[in-house]
């Protein structure tokens, strides 16, 4: 039996929820290549995080456990962002701005043209609940209501797809060309056409 429930995040948990998502991310390669630094790299990919979910057309979710612990949360961007967030991650990221640029240029030349999607940035659960179908949970509710208007879905994956997985079970496949940043900190592209069934 699901012990948590999906909800849009409030305005006020903006700084909750951004700190949340750096710490399931800290660990993470591709955020060790963006920020060397150990000290810096959570307070930089929290500041990071804020910037999407304060950006207009962002849509996020938490997954709220029975004692109303945040447990999981996931963030989408449509195809259409304001570029202007991309000046306010330059003045969040300080000396590691360089990076995120790169990201984020190698991404848009890379992501699908001419057509409406959602990105999806962010996916993260709780260590303790990652086999507890909290991700799966939290892809689906916004998949669900994207399937609806028609919408596909793109994002890249910051550790290897073979077509199984959270992401393969929701259709989604290899798009584009890999996103290698070092030997090590490579994205991978992924693209889920709009109502996807298996």
């Amino acid at each position: 039996m699901k012990e948590f429930t999906i909800r849009p995040i409030v305005l006020d948990e903006i700084d909750a929820v951004a700190g949340f998502i750096s710490r399931g991310y800290c660990d993470d390669i591709f955020f060790h290549w963006c920020v060397e630094s150990d000290e810096d790299r959570h307070s930089i990919v929290t500041d990071y995080y804020k910037v999407y979910l304060l950006a207009e057309g962002c849509v996020a979710h938490v997954a709220q456990s029975e004692s109303n612990e945040i447990i999981g949360a996931t963030v989408w961007l449509p195809h259409d962002v304001d570029a202007g967030i991309y000046d306010d991650i330059e003045k969040v990221t300080g000396k590691y701005a360089d990076r995120f640029r790169e990201v984020a240029d190698k991404s848009h030349e890379n992501e699908p043209k001419d057509m409406a999607f959602y990105q999806l940035v962010a996916v993260v659960t709780e260590k303790s609940k990652r086999s507890g179908g909290t991700g799966t949970a939290l892809l689906k509710y916004h998949l669900d209501i994207l399937d609806e208007k028609g919408i596909a879905t793109y994002l890249e994956a910051s550790t290897p797809y073979y077509g199984k997985g959270l992401y393969g079970k929701f259709g989604y496949a290899q798009y584009g060309e890999l996103m290698h940043f070092s030997d090590t900190a490579v994205l991978y592209p992924l693209w889920r056409p709009a109502g996807f069934k298996k």
